[in-house]
């Protein structure tokens, strides 16, 4: 998203750019792309999304497995070496986040039902291996108090009725204005009153998706290397401020649109963000407005996006290296790295045009 962002005085883009650009990438993907598929075991791109969630949300929560692993135990039934207990834990998280896509638009706010049959199905194969000590079921609330760092969570006499009001806000009017708002407010809310002995977390964001889906957004992947910021986060939207949860997470679905959605749903032709084009390579978002900049790209401007195509840069690249070279292999090249190798060769070819000396 950096590329599209108009940015503050202090360089940063603002929480409502950051909204206002995601709505447009979010509008493209309804309009010209056919909008957020629902079928994990029939749509190859969704099911790429589901991986990169199941592996990022279990791995905040400490499973050690890595995503080839996980790909390993959900998509091709193999059982890697690794804890039977993290085997339990991904495959149970799969099953609830395969329910969740595929029904959240079914529904116009979260059911309190729909609560404890998430964490059944996210939590009961881990608990027939390792039962908390509290013997609690999968889908049950708590039945003792527990603590959560310096936050005050829900007595277990008043979960019942705390969900009850969580719940029948989820469906009220966006009274915060925006929807990303809205999940970021309501996801804290959930954590705070911690129904369960455990999972709550998982579920938690299981049901960040269900109201983002329900909203018309794609799922949020909070990338596990973004463990801190997340958790700081939320720690803020305790005190009482949302807006850097909901700027975690409107990243977090703008991930989701530029490295699965808009570049694998456009093809060739059809014109896509920056980001998104930059997410296949050869180059980074930066260097590609510098590109369109000095009009050596072509490019169209729509509200906050500049778009262009595969079909276009393409173009560029042939015009670029007219040895047919192709990009390097492994990765995108930066936009100083790039700076620095056209430097390099607008030198050799002034010395080439340089006159030789005597002898």
């Amino acid at each position: 998203m950096a590329d599209e962002h108009i940015k503050n005085p202090r360089g940063r883009p603002s929480l409502q750019d950051v909204l206002a650009t995601l709505d447009e990438e979010v509008a493209l993907l309804r309009t010209k792309l056919g909008g957020l598929p629902r079928a994990v075991e029939a749509d190859q791109i969704l099911r790429e999304i589901w991986l990169d969630d199941v592996h990022n949300s279990t791995a905040i929560e400490g499973n050690t497995m890595t995503r080839a692993q996980v790909e390993a135990v959900v998509a091709h039934r193999r059982t890697p070496a690794a804890n039977v207990v993290e085997i339990m834990d991904v495959e149970g998280y799969a099953g609830a986040a395969v329910w969740v896509y595929s029904h959240a638009a079914d529904y116009d706010r979260v059911p309190v039902a729909v609560v404890s049959e998430i964490h059944k199905l996210a939590l009961e194969l881990s608990w027939r291996f390792q039962p908390p000590v509290t013997r609690d079921q999968p889908g049950a609330w708590r039945k003792g108090a527990v603590r959560v760092g310096a936050v005050r969570v829900s007595l277990p006499a008043a979960i019942r009725a705390d969900l009850g009001a969580w719940s029948a806000s989820t469906g009220q009017p966006l009274l915060s204005g925006h929807a990303v708002i809205h999940a970021a407010i309501h996801h804290a809310w959930f954590e705070r009153i911690h129904p369960f002995v455990d999972g709550n977390g998982r579920v938690g964001r299981l049901l960040l998706n269900f109201m983002l889906i329900q909203r018309g957004y794609p799922p949020a992947v909070i990338l596990a290397t973004q463990r801190p910021r997340y958790l700081q986060a939320l720690r803020i939207a305790d005190a009482g401020n949302p807006n850097p949860l909901a700027e975690v997470i409107a990243r977090a679905v703008s991930g989701t649109l530029t490295r699965f959605l808009i570049p694998k749903l456009a093809g060739e032709a059809k014109l896509v963000p920056l980001s998104a084009l930059a997410a296949q390579g050869p180059y980074d978002v930066n260097y590609l407005r510098t590109l369109v900049d000095r009009k050596k790209l072509r490019a169209m401007r729509d509200g906050r996006l500049w778009l262009s195509s595969r079909t276009w840069l393409n173009e560029y690249l042939a015009r670029r290296d007219p040895r047919g070279m192709k990009p390097r292999v492994g990765g995108r090249r930066s936009s100083g790295e790039i700076a620095r190798r056209e430097r390099a060769s607008r030198q050799a070819r002034l010395r080439q045009r340089l006159p030789k000396g005597p002898g």
